[in-house]
């Protein structure tokens, strides 16, 4: 898939490379709290790289089990509540580790953060220059600023984000070595996001901590929200008659077809169908199927995400008075379904 530079505000230039050509000797050792699907996929894919997974530790201790399972004989496993209470074996050996990974939901992070820096300071290290203490974690909505605590601890603290969905662990691990991270926080904390970033073979761009939480809510608009988008389609054609299994394979060909025009061209010369051609009287059948069919969810959809169509049809050259008659139905039809 063709990318191109970002030079949107608030991101730099991309850094990475596609090509996996792992170090000769790579120094770091890597604990990773939190062991789902990004957690392991994470580890999975730092693991093919030359890492070493020293430690993994979960909620449940089945969980970091079967994650260890996956990482190699070597990795020792943590249960939460053992990390809340760590020996001096299980203190040493994570104390080995000079990035600390916390992938857990972004609800436990900061509990997490605390948690750790009451028990790790850069005074229990063996071996681990001070320069090369980092923790990262993996929220795209939160800032490095989540892991306070830490850093108070001597830590360089940042977040490494990969803009990839994770549905299952070990293709999510293949994924990982195409996707793009976003990373930031500490100078050293992104350097070593970075190098982690090129080692998987991925690509990396940095972004200002304040646009976090926007940067996150398009990262959702493009792909959960797109899968939602995609339920509501296929519930449209179950009232067409057709079995979801059934809707689902139909559309999906349909979508695919998008991307492909998306990996190629501005999304305002992607755009195809209704509103890009400006059909008015399709447009008033639609609404009118919605209706009908008391879809409301399906209907308040199709009124937005058609305003924003108007616009982008308006870029190419689609007649201005038909849009515009367009965009006053949709308009009309919004202030309907608000009265609902």
């Amino acid at each position: 898939m063709p990318r191109t530079p970002e030079t949107s505000r608030g991101i730099s230039r991309r850094t990475g490379s596609r090509s996996r050509s792992p170090r000769p000797a790579k120094e770091l050792s890597i604990a990773i709290v939190g062991a789902g699907r990004l957690g392991t996929a994470l580890g999975l894919a730092l693991r093919a790289s030359g890492y070493k997974i020293q430690v993994v530790a979960a909620q449940r201790p089945a969980s970091a089990r079967r994650a260890a399972k996956e990482f190699g004989p070597a990795t020792m496993t943590l249960s939460a509540a053992q990390l809340s209470r760590l020996n001096s074996a299980q203190l040493e050996r994570i104390n080995r580790c000079s990035l600390i990974l916390i992938a857990t939901p972004d609800d436990v992070i900061a509990k997490v953060a605390r948690q750790l820096a009451g028990l790790l300071t850069l005074e229990h290290s063996r071996g681990i220059k001070k320069a090369r203490r980092v923790v990262l974690h993996t929220s795209g909505a939160l800032a490095a600023d989540a892991l306070e605590p830490m850093r108070k601890a001597g830590f360089a603290v940042g977040s490494l984000h990969p803009l990839v969905s994770i549905s299952e662990s070990r293709s999510g691990s293949k994924a990982l070595t195409q996707a793009f991270f976003s990373v930031e926080g500490d100078q050293i904390a992104v350097r070593a996001g970075k190098s982690l970033v090129k080692a998987l073979g991925g690509e990396s761009f940095t972004i200002d901590s304040h646009c976090k939480a926007l940067y996150h809510a398009a990262a959702l608009t493009a792909s959960p929200n797109m899968t939602a988008l995609f339920d509501i389609a296929v519930e449209m054609l179950g009232v067409c008659g057709l079995p979801r299994r059934r809707a689902q394979r139909i559309l999906l060909p349909l979508v695919q077809s998008t991307v492909a025009n998306l990996a190629t061209q501005d999304p305002a010369k992607a755009l195809t169908g209704t509103f890009r051609r400006g059909d008015k009287s399709t447009v008033l059948k639609h609404l009118a199927a919605l209706k009908t069919a008391h879809l409301p969810q399906a209907l308040d959809a199709y009124v937005v995400l058609g305003q924003r169509s108007i616009a982008m049809a308006k870029k190419p050259g689609a007649s201005p008075r038909l849009l515009n008659e367009i965009a006053q139905i949709l308009s009309r039809a919004a202030k309907a379904s608000s009265r609902q």
